[in-house]
């Protein structure tokens, strides 16, 4: 079967992207608007999932998206004051020069070249400008509130739905597609699903209601429906009514779905906007969506300072330890012994800040209690690689790399060039002396020798040792090794 995500991601190759999604939003660049200081952000899939703790602005970018359209003549449009309010309470919700730039897919050029139309919504006499020349496509926004359920709404309209005089006046069957596409997500056959309008004999207003038999079962209202299934319907009617090419922004898609529904909604998502060319933009804080999804799909939202950082591409776990301040490893990754764990967090440290924070470096012992733990760890469906030292290899098969150098890491470090300048150089050290007395112990005691030198405890000298070892390393092996760790990240 083929892979709906490579399936997806394929659509969106710059040659094919204008063909099939039309004026899709390729870059969204917000300055000035709420927590959004200065915040570029580049969109790689057709359906991209905006996450990151609260308050980091991935409603803002969702309802910027929603302004960076003009509507199709049968419909209404958004602007930035449909959603961005400023008033008694909320004075400066935006700069006095904020600004958002939208870069657009365009056709291929004869020349084979692939353009992009950049335009700009800015602040100027106190009125947003720059509406004029934007593309024409059809927006829906749908908010964490678009659907009500119906025992939250006020107790006029209950007891219109209780009125005994009720008649069913006219009745329309839902689409098949939908009614499969919800079974799929709730993992629930449903028979039949119906739009139903109820009036009372002679009375003008008529009652909304739908309803759903589910096999072997009666039918039923929504007004009995728990809320994920009849905002679920709600959902996905909505998505599939709207024409090809546009553009649907979702709040929170997963609220009160069960973990598989939020994957199998994931899923959908990935499949109606390759089906019906549209692009579709998220928030969400859900791993079980973002498992669903390409990982050029998920940007992660940082709070940096007084400012935003996107994080495109991040693994699922990476994400999800950062939403719950990194009190669950996005990886754990198994070592030898404390320098090899000195050598890989400072490793990561240097070329990915976001990563060393998210994951665990664990001392697992030789190659061979690395290797039972690995088991154990698979066993427990835990996200796991090790990284053995250089005399023993690696086994890319099982996730298992190993450190720089064909030698243990004691022994790459004390002949590393580097090291030894920095050692000598900034901690004083004699390595004639040093080399005389390592000569005659274990590798593993190296670095005892340098405590009493340094009059520093061996967590801080292997630190310092690491940092100036890997200086040494070549810049592309660093990054292989990276790559690999960061590859392993579900």
């Amino acid at each position: 079967m083929a892979d709906k995500k490579i399936e997806l991601q394929a659509s969106f190759q710059p040659a094919n992207r204008f063909t099939n999604y039309g004026d899709a939003i390729l870059r969204l660049h917000i300055k000035g608007f709420r927590n959004h200081s200065n915040t570029p952000i580049a969109i790689e899939s057709p359906v991209t999932a905006f996450c990151g703790v609260n308050g980091t602005g991935k409603s803002t970018i969702l309802q910027l998206a929603a302004a960076a359209y003009k509507a199709p003549a049968a419909g209404g449009r958004y602007y930035v004051s449909t959603f961005i309010l400023a008033g008694t309470m909320d004075k400066k919700p935006f700069a006095d020069n904020a600004s958002f730039e939208v870069s657009y897919a365009q056709p291929t050029l004869p020349d084979g070249k692939i353009p992009t139309r950049d335009l700009t919504v800015s602040r100027a006499d106190s009125k947003w400008s720059g509406y004029d020349h934007q593309p024409e496509r059809r927006v829906a926004y749908l908010g964490v509130g678009f659907h009500m359920p119906h025992s939250e709404r006020d107790e006029d309209y209950k007891s219109k739905v209780q009125d005994t005089r009720l008649e069913l006046r006219h009745q329309t069957a839902i689409e098949k597609t939908v009614l499969e596409k919800i079974s799929t997500i709730l993992l629930c056959n449903y028979d039949v699903a119906h739009q139903n309008t109820l009036r009372r004999k002679y009375a003008r207003k008529s009652v909304a209601l739908l309803s759903a038999k589910r096999q072997n079962g009666e039918e039923y209202s929504e007004a009995n429906m728990g809320s994920g299934e009849a905002r679920l319907y709600d959902l996905v009617m909505r998505i599939e009514s709207f024409p090809e090419n546009s553009l649907i922004l979702i709040e929170e898609p997963e609220t009160a779905l069960h973990p598989s529904a939020q994957y199998e909604l994931g899923c959908y998502l990935v499949e109606v906007s390759k089906r019906r060319k549209i692009q579709v933009f998220i928030t969400t804080h859900s791993e079980y969506v973002l498992l669903a999804l390409p990982q050029k799909s998920r940007i992660y939202l940082k709070r940096e300072n007084n400012s935003v950082v996107p994080i495109p591409g991040i693994g699922v776990r990476q994400a999800i330890s950062l939403m719950d301040n990194m009190e669950i490893p996005a990886l754990y990754i198994l070592v030898e012994d404390d320098v090899a764990e000195a050598i890989i967090t400072e490793l990561l440290r240097r070329h990915d800040d976001n990563l060393v924070k998210t994951v665990r470096v664990l001392i697992a012992g030789d190659k061979d209690k690395i290797q039972a733990m690995m088991a154990v760890f698979k066993d427990q469906k835990l996200p796991v690689c090790a990284v053995r030292d250089g005399d023993f290899g690696a086994d890319k098969k099982i996730q298992m790399f190993k450190l720089f150098g064909t030698e243990a890491p004691e022994k790459e470090i004390f002949k590393s060039a580097t090291f030894r300048s920095a050692f000598a150089a900034t901690h004083k050290v004699d390595f004639d002396a040093v080399d005389v007395k390592n000569k005659a112990q274990n590798h593993h005691r190296w670095f005892d020798v340098l405590e009493t030198q340094m009059a520093r405890k061996r967590p801080e000298i292997l630190t310092a040792a690491a940092v100036a070892y890997l200086d040494g390393v070549p810049e592309n092996d660093r990054a292989r090794l990276v790559e690999q760790i960061k590859a392993s990240v579900p």
